[in-house]
């Protein structure tokens, strides 16, 4: 039986009861394009579950950083957190974070999926981004990338001029498959 299962964004303090089993950012570029992941042909979140050698949730990001986009990020913030409910399960968190991204390294696997799975990975402009965010998350996905922006131009994240290009860094492959952006 399939469980039901609701998301709420808070853009808030996270309550210290609530456990966190992932974080996640938007990831930015110093030129304002947003960096998207692609897995099974769908954006997502660059981010994962904290691990006992974290020290923080900025510690979780840059480790996922490096597994899923092999990119390195210089600047985080917190934005807030996505409350998880779940039948039969207790309430839980997503962190949501903001990112600035200070390099980016060639496609890899990620070290923590099996069948050398690489995702996509695309440097979107604005706009094109809360399409693909919207696609994959609903209003969710639109709200949190309106914060993500508003955070990063209160914290001068974007040092170079505004660019519209749209670049595919690469496809989403595993095994030698290659799966449509």
């Amino acid at each position: 039986m399939e469980q039901d299962v609701k998301y709420e964004l808070i853009l808030n303090k996270l309550p210290e009861d609530l456990v966190v089993k992932q974080v996640h950012a938007v990831l930015l570029t110093r030129d304002g394009r947003v960096l998207l992941r692609y897995k099974n042909g769908e954006a997502r979140l660059v981010g994962g579950k904290p691990e006992d050698s974290d020290n923080s949730w900025g510690d979780t990001l840059r480790r996922e950083a490096l597994e899923e986009a092999n990119c390195e990020i210089d600047k985080v913030d917190y934005l807030g957190y996505q409350k998880v409910t779940e039948v039969g399960l207790a309430k839980y968190a997503q962190v949501r974070m903001v990112a600035r991204i200070s390099q980016i390294g060639a496609a890899l696997p990620d070290p923590d999926r099996d069948g050398n799975w690489i995702y996509g990975r695309v440097l979107a402009p604005v706009e094109v981004a809360r399409q693909e965010l919207g696609k994959s998350f609903g209003r969710i996905g639109e709200d949190l990338l309106k914060r993500a922006l508003e955070i990063a131009r209160e914290k001068e994240y974007f040092t170079e001029l505004p660019s519209q290009e749209y670049e595919t860094l690469n496809v989403e492959s595993r095994d030698n498959d290659y799966f449509s952006l």
